[in-house]
């Protein structure tokens, strides 16, 4: 999912997301809160965040939304 325009100019970077990890385990309202280079990566990021699946929180044997959960996505090329 790398973005077309970062690879043929040989652009690599990172963006770290935060988001809610909902009760079902799926990803709400990501945001990015770093981003380098700014912009560059930010749309892929948050695509990919949306598709990830987190096994959920329990708290007395129910499931519980967590906000505030940040994970970094790398854009490394391949050599």
């Amino acid at each position: 999912m790398y973005p077309r325009r970062a690879q043929t100019r040989g652009i690599e970077g990172y963006v770290i997301l935060e988001f809610v990890v909902t009760k079902t385990g799926s990803v709400r309202d990501p945001v990015v809160i770093e981003a380098k280079p700014p912009g560059i990566f930010n749309r892929a990021a948050l695509q990919a965040a949306l598709k990830f699946k987190y096994k959920p929180k329990v708290v007395n044997g129910e499931p519980i939304d967590v906000a505030g959960v940040q994970n970094r996505i790398t854009f490394e090329l391949q050599d």
